[in-house]
């Protein structure tokens, strides 16, 4: 008789136990949260543009512009929204998907139309129906602000997730959150989800608690005297530490709305400092990662304005985008800002800024040189692409390159003139104990004059790892490696091959993990020399240097 008691306390217990982590599964973790009200932490608004069938309406902040537009069965799809700084923003065109769905949803626990999206034509989709969850991503995809989806009182419990919106792409920061909700009185908490689908655990939590702009737009069949209202935010509030590609909702007192992520309308992202030569002319276009409306900015939908010039016009902007460096150009690095606006809407504009680094034109072109110890002393090795009255190398080196009391320790011939790859090796057999030391190679003409390499110490020391490796390198012959960090062959970008003379002789654009075969055969095809090689996606600049012997 005990021993059964006992035996149905713990089978009641491991119940409680099952139902308790069954409910913090669904239950979303807390973090730090920012709040965002109608008057705080939103992006203010000073238009909206619906599109009714064909018809425009816009919206501005006096309110006997706003009004429940006819038919009243139409969607009521936002073309453009203006925001209070001028900058004019639409809906994306990439498609959510919509998963990790309550797990009420599609089941009996709640009445059919206890959750649904409401339709435009005042349709109304239950949540078991076969076509829930189309309909939820057709709602997250569209700016139709007739159309949303409905949480009916408690149907969903408070704190827990509604619904998980996921992108196929990484979700740009400089992007905007469009959120809508039925009468502007109920609120949501979102958070920031990874590429799988991980809630980004140092990211801030969006606690949605009012909204700015009241559309008075109404759904006929879905309590027609409650208007959308909506609240634009930056997923910067986020302060995401890696990437976003998603979006939780989590239901606080059932909220009856939408969310849909914007784009500016122009956007010029910045080119960031871009290596060149002397008289190199189409160094980089600007272009290339430039946007209209999510496709590519070209000079048949923008034209550019410079708005500050370099001013000694080592470096110029032309009208196609491309840049080019004068062949009087010093070393140095050199900007022009310059703006670009949609054809047919000069109102419609953004600014970016170009950064061209000028390299040297030196009588010896560095491949690369490091310092290694062995067990008979530093191994300095040191290679070039080309030499130009160059008689010898000094190998010079410090104990304290603060003060740059550098000595010198060797001398090796060099070969005059030379346009082939050359390697060096000098053994620093002295004076040193195991102390860090630094070494400088510097370079003398037959005429006497001097240029020196950079710096560098012993190759046992952590260096960053780049995107883009081809191996080997340099290249002797047999099998070419072409190799692009994971985290980027699902980018787009480009790659540009450039021989030591500027000229491009090889190209790629599209996505980046496709670019091996081509880049392989183009580089096999190119002949012995040094050649640069850049990669350039929307966020991510490198440039490596292979020469092939």
């Amino acid at each position: 008789m005990v021993v059964g008691y006992v035996m149905w306390v713990l089978h009641f217990v491991s119940r409680i136990f099952f139902i308790s982590g069954l409910i913090t599964a669904m239950i979303s973790p807390c973090f730090a949260q920012v709040t965002v009200t109608g008057t705080n932490n939103n992006i203010p608004v000073q238009e909206i543009r619906f599109d009714v069938n064909g018809t425009q309406i816009i919206q501005t902040a006096n309110l006997a512009s706003r009004y429940n537009p006819t038919p009243n069965n139409a969607p009521v799809i936002i073309e453009t929204i203006l925001l209070q700084d001028g900058t004019e923003i639409f809906a994306t065109t990439r498609t959510p998907t919509v998963q990790n769905l309550h797990p009420r949803l599609g089941t009996n626990i709640i009445a059919e139309n206890a959750v649904g999206v409401a339709k435009f034509d005042g349709t109304y989709i239950g949540h078991r129906s076969a076509d829930f969850a189309a309909a939820m991503e057709e709602v997250v995809s569209t700016p139709d602000f007739r159309s949303y989806w409905d949480i009916g009182g408690s149907s969903i419990p408070s704190g827990h997730v509604f619904l998980d919106i996921m992108y196929p792409t990484e979700v740009p920061i400089s992007g905007y959150l469009v959120v809508s909700e039925r009468d502007g009185n109920s609120d949501f908490n979102f958070q920031a989800l990874d590429e799988n689908g991980i809630v980004i655990p140092t990211a801030e939590t969006i606690a949605l608690r009012g909204y700015q702009w009241n559309t008075r737009i109404v759904n006929q069949g879905n309590y027609p005297t409650q208007p959308q209202h909506l609240v634009v935010l930056s997923p910067l509030l986020f302060e995401a530490s890696v990437p976003i590609f998603g979006f939780r909702v989590i239901n606080l007192n059932g909220a009856d709305g939408k969310i849909v992520f914007f784009r500016n309308s122009i956007q010029a992202l910045p080119d960031e400092s871009f290596a060149a030569f002397p008289g190199q002319t189409d160094v980089i276009n600007v272009l290339v990662n430039d946007e209209l409306k999510e496709q590519p900015a070209t000079p048949d939908n923008v034209f550019i304005t410079v708005l500050e010039n370099e001013p000694d016009n080592f470096i110029t902007l032309n009208a196609d985008g491309t840049v080019d460096v004068s062949p009087d150009a010093p070393a140095g690095i050199y900007h022009i800002k310059y703006s670009i606006c949609e054809i047919g809407n000069g109102t419609n504009c953004d600014e970016g800024t170009v950064s061209i680094e000028v390299l040297a034109t030196l009588p010896v072109s560095w491949i690369d040189y490091h310092a290694e110890a062995n067990d008979n002393g530093i191994k300095i090795t040191w290679r070039t692409a080309t030499e130009k009255n160059n008689e010898k190398f000094q190998v010079m080196r410090t104990f304290n390159p603060v003060q740059e009391e550098f000595e010198l320790v060797g001398e090796i011939p060099g070969k005059g003139e030379s346009t082939d790859i050359t390697e060096y090796n000098y053994l620093d057999t002295e004076g040193w104990n195991g102390e860090k030391v630094y070494y400088r190679l510097d370079q003398i003409d037959w005429d006497g004059k001097k240029s020196s390499s950079a710096v560098f110490t012993l190759i046992n020391y952590p260096i960053k790892q780049k995107k883009l490796k081809l191996f080997p390198n340099p290249y002797r012959g047999g099998k070419l490696l072409f190799d692009i960090r994971s985290n980027l062959t699902n980018r787009t970008g480009y790659i540009q091959v450039k021989d030591i003379t500027g000229k491009q002789v090889g190209f790629f654009e599209g996505k980046l993990g496709e670019a091996s075969n081509l880049l392989i055969s183009q580089l096999m095809d190119c002949p012995p020399g040094l050649y640069f090689v850049s990669l350039q996606t929307r966020n991510h600049r490198e440039l490596i240097r292979w020469a092939k012997e």
